[in-house]
């Protein structure tokens, strides 16, 4: 199976480089989507990755369709999203791939393993949205907003998210459901970095309107 692993980012300079190097050893296509950054995020990924520029910031939903668009272009029979903070260990995505082969999941959810010692306000978003989409949509699925995640070809023209920003990953849950495509979930290990970044409050209560929209309009 042919497999690109995509990468939206947004001014990761810091911690970049070392994302790459774990993806590299994987020996897959990468495709990096530096969604406007203003620092020398680009310039760090280029050796590594064919890259994709937005020229102004336009969100991680519409990085991660511009990635898995150009894969899909050029022969990518599936794609695997993976962060680019750092928060992700690239030596999961084996787990993902080993799904993918097995040809039983068109999409596959990334289920993060939360260390004991993060703040809980930090995943009640989380959690509340979950049981939301389990009781407007019927899908379970334990982690919405992991962007750690892979979809086929096939699912990706069934389910193409129109949201730009952070709500893409629950909207693919919620498209996922409404299109009835095989779905699996994988644990992956979760490392934060940088206490500031990710989903916001404002996010979280933007997403939660959203999924209210979506049971009327999708």
């Amino acid at each position: 199976m042919k497999i690109f692993i995509v990468i939206p980012t947004y001014n990761e300079s810091k911690h970049i480089k070392k994302v790459l190097e774990g993806v590299k050893k994987t020996g897959y296509d990468i495709v990096v989507v530096d969604d406007g950054s203003t620092d020398n995020t680009n310039a760090i990924a280029k050796p590594y990755a064919t890259v994709i520029k937005h020229k102004v910031n336009l969100g991680k939903g519409a990085a991660m369709k511009s990635g898995a668009s150009y894969a899909f272009a050029n022969g990518a029979e599936a794609v695997i999203f993976i962060d680019s903070d750092g928060q992700h260990n690239p030596d999961d995505i084996s787990k993902f791939i080993e799904k993918l082969e097995k040809g039983k999941c068109e999409v596959v959810f990334g289920v993060r393993r939360i260390a004991r010692d993060v703040p809980v306000i930090r995943g009640m978003g989380n959690r509340i949205g979950i049981v939301l989409v389990y009781l407007l949509f019927g899908i379970k699925v334990s982690d919405l907003l992991c962007g750690f995640r892979a979809i086929t070809q096939a699912a990706f023209k069934e389910i193409i998210w129109s949201s730009t920003g952070y709500a893409v990953e629950t909207e693919m849950v919620v498209r996922c459901a409404k299109r009835n495509l095989k779905h699996c979930s994988v644990t992956v290990q979760t490392i934060y970095l940088d206490g500031v970044k990710g989903v916001t409050i404002l996010d979280a209560f933007s997403i939660f309107f959203d999924v209210i929209k979506w049971r009327f309009s999708l």
